[in-house]
């Protein structure tokens, strides 16, 4: 059994408490899963492609995600999204071995809604998949993109006839295939008592709705139900690795279950703007905004460099020195002449990481707070054993 995470968030209206577990499964070799918590935002990848490359693409897309959340909005998840898949792309061109790997994402966040008030928002590429959990109803807020899924949406598929399909693995969306990504993204009420569900495929390949319903019902505590779900896919069979998050909205301001969501497709256009298609098919641009944002961005760096000093304190992120896994105060590369500060050693040389833990450790893992890098610094050591 993977490692399992649990920590309640706090906030002025909403809080969030949450679980996650993973699993290699019985078949498989490596775990090419891959999930994170911090503060806000709750990501689960899938990763494939041979020579550890669906290790190193989770990895990857579960880091830019987080890292690239900067703007706590629908759109600022879409943009993250949109970030992580850049960053694949660009893992992947610099290293030989890892040409072809992809992986799917999936993501829930605390946001603030189109409305202004607190939301929640869901993204997802891939066939990873967010469900809700609510009044005793489960339901599937994401859009599996998927080939099966697309004929079945047509009408040509069956459900049943879908499970046993032989191309039932194809993707018809994901990270690191192409620059040009499109992005789902849904907007959803934050429900006191709701529960979600973020999975891999290894879990519903394994058990049906009505299983992880059940599981969702009878076990009260996320951590309760984030072991029972993995183990019980990986009793199932555990023909794939098996990973869930399992995140419970303890409080928030509405208490009525039904409440309603809106979906939303975001992608990148190609003068490097984000436009908008919502379900109905309207285009909604912001071209029209780029001469206020540029006049505001002048306003905005002007304060920047009044603040510099502060920001470039205000960051954690692991690395390494004298070749050991190392915590630090500041910015990686340094801003100005504010440079890094060293603040932990860890005894654990970097050449005992694997190589997508390497990889990402000498490239720098920013985080938000000393417990998180920790936290990182913990996984890390877990995953040397």
């Amino acid at each position: 059994m993977g490692p399992v995470g649990r920590r309640p968030r706090t906030g002025n209206s909403i809080r969030l408490a949450h679980a996650g577990v993973t699993d290699v499964g019985r078949v498989r070799q490596d775990n090419q899963d891959d999930f994170g918590s911090v503060t806000g935002l709750h990501v689960l990848a899938d990763g494939m492609g041979g020579h550890r490359g669906g290790e190193v693409a989770s990895a990857e897309a579960v880091a830019a995600t987080i890292e690239g959340f900067d703007v706590h909005t629908r759109l600022g998840l879409a943009a993250a999204v949109l970030a992580a898949n850049r960053a694949v792309l660009i893992r992947a061109s610099g290293d030989p071995y890892l040409t072809g790997m992809g992986t799917t994402v999936c993501a829930l966040a605390h946001v603030v809604g189109d409305g202004g008030d607190d939301a929640l928002a869901v993204a997802n590429v891939g066939d990873s998949r967010v469900y809700r959990f609510s009044g005793g109803r489960l339901e599937q807020v994401s859009d599996d993109h998927s080939l099966v899924a697309d004929l079945m949406r047509a009408g040509e598929l069956s459900p049943d006839e879908a499970a046993r399909h032989p191309k039932r693995n194809i993707l018809t969306r994901a990270l690191g295939i192409e620059a040009d990504l499109v992005v789902d993204t849904w907007e959803l009420v934050p429900v006191a008592g709701d529960r979600y569900l973020l999975c891999s495929d290894g879990l519903v390949n394994e058990l049906d709705d009505s299983r992880i319903a059940r599981i969702l019902r009878d076990k009260a505590e996320p951590e309760a139900a984030a072991v029972e779900l993995v183990r019980s896919a990986v009793d199932a069979g555990g023909h794939d690795n098996v990973t869930v998050v399992v995140i419970d909205v303890a409080t928030a301001p509405s208490t009525l279950h039904g409440t309603g969501y809106k979906g939303t497709r975001a992608r990148p256009e190609r003068a490097s703007t984000l436009g908008i298609q919502d379900s109905t098919g309207a285009v909604s641009a912001l071209a029209w905004r780029v001469g206020g944002a540029a006049l505001a961005l002048a306003v905005i760096l002007s304060v920047i460099v009044g603040l510099i000093g502060v920001y470039a304190r205000s960051g954690w992120f692991v690395g390494y020195h004298d070749d050991n896994v190392a915590v630090f105060r500041g910015r990686p590369s340094g801003i100005l002449w504010f440079d890094p500060t060293l603040t932990e050693v860890e005894e654990l040389p970097i050449m005992d990481l694997d190589d997508a833990d390497r990889a990402l450790v000498i490239d720098a893992i920013e985080v938000g707070s000393l417990e998180d890098a920790r936290r990182v610094v913990e996984r890390l050591i877990e995953h040397s054993q």
